[in-house]
């Protein structure tokens, strides 16, 4: 058996959680690599009907470029299992401020600060919230030590995903695939133009 099925770990324990959605996924992770095993457990979450949305870090808001280029090699894989991908919009004023942090300084761009996602979250059919320490990516799950709360409460998940939400689009580029590549959904409100290119 391979170093990664060997494992029990807070990853796998989310994992676990995480296959028990029967409706809405909705998953805040700053570096998001799944792998292959993540990546079956995600396509049979998808055949159950499950919607399942992430939010993640962009090229240019992240501060890992090998973890977002683990990623970005997963990307269309994502898109055609259904999944709904984020990218958050590196520069920006307060939409998701409470999700991440700014470099500032050299960041600075028209007085926008260059900021970068840092929570890590999960709510399952608004019923669960989950928030830790943990990114779902290898390193999370194989090297790193782990910590996560589990709150079971409809009232806390509710309240987690409306913080959440409007941040998807207003915050964050949508990504879709189209035609041979992808295109970048500009944040609702920003102004800005979709790209077919990484964007920031």
């Amino acid at each position: 058996e391979s170093v990664e099925e060997a494992q029990d770990t807070a990853v796998d324990g989310l994992l676990d959680l995480m296959s028990q959605a029967k409706t809405d996924l909705l998953i805040v992770s700053p570096y998001f690599v799944p792998g292959a095993l993540m990546m079956q457990q995600f396509a049979d979450i998808r055949k159950r009907g499950v919607r399942v949305r992430v939010l993640t870090n962009s090229l240019a808001s992240n501060d890992a470029i090998a973890a977002h280029a683990g990623y970005a090699r997963y990307r269309e894989a994502l898109l055609g299992l259904g999944i709904e991908l984020y990218e958050m919009h590196a520069e920006q004023r307060g939409t998701l401020a409470s999700f991440g942090s700014g470099s500032g300084g050299a960041g600075r761009s028209g007085g926008k600060s260059r900021a970068s996602l840092h929570a890590k979250a999960v709510v399952i059919d608004n019923r669960l919230l989950v928030v830790g320490s943990m990114n779902l990516d290898l390193r999370s799950k194989l090297q790193n030590s782990e910590v996560a709360v589990v709150v079971r409460s409809s009232r806390l998940a509710t309240e987690a995903a409306a913080l959440i939400v409007p941040s998807l689009s207003k915050g964050a580029y949508k990504v879709e695939s189209q035609g041979d590549g992808l295109v970048w959904r500009a944040p609702q409100g920003s102004g800005l133009q979709d790209a077919v290119s990484e964007p920031d």
